[in-house]
């Protein structure tokens, strides 16, 4: 038993210690994406992250600040797919929910709302209202006003009245019309 004992205990403080390596490793190479150093493209040091590290939160922020450049960069198809990696290999599901709410904005924006709707079925994040207000926009791209309207006002419940997002998804609300 005491044979036993002791391999749990060193075969626990081994794996724990590889974790520990793993994570620090993981923050150096976030932190030299963030700012690379000559000769290194933040791209190349963010694919790292992403093939070394998958499912640490680091490679997550890398993939989530890549498809911004891209989209600030206007190549939406490049950040389509950090956002689907996002959603395929993110460790935490809340990253992922993020992940699948700026696929699908993205998606909507290119004129695309079933490929953004069907990037939402299964969601089940209740109570976000970010994501039913994206729910009301896709419905609303898709000419469906009543499920807009259900999905403006779920959005509303969510926010304080007094709020500036409150006040634009009014607005929204108010574009569909009344039943």
């Amino acid at each position: 038993v005491a044979v036993l004992l002791l391999g749990g205990v060193l075969g626990w403080q081994a794996y724990d210690g590889h974790r520990q390596r793993q994570a620090a490793a993981a923050a150096a190479l976030y932190a030299a994406y963030l700012q690379p150093p000559a000769g290194h493209s933040a791209e190349a040091l963010a694919t790292r992250l992403r093939t070394e590290y998958p499912r640490s939160s680091y490679a997550t922020f890398a993939a989530f600040g890549e498809a911004k450049r891209a989209v600030e960069a206007d190549k939406l198809d490049a950040a389509e797919q950090h956002l689907r990696w996002v959603v395929d290999n993110a460790a935490e599901p809340a990253d992922r929910t993020l992940g699948r709410v700026r696929l699908a904005r993205l998606l909507l924006d290119q004129g695309k709302p079933q490929a953004a709707q069907s990037v939402l079925d299964g969601e089940t994040a209740t109570g976000s209202s970010a994501l039913a207000e994206l729910r009301g926009d896709i419905a609303r791209a898709q000419g469906q006003a009543p499920q807009a309207r259900l999905a403006y006002q779920e959005a509303l419940a969510g926010l304080p009245a007094e709020s500036g997002t409150a006040a634009l998804i009014r607005l929204k609300l108010d574009a569909v019309g009344q039943p």
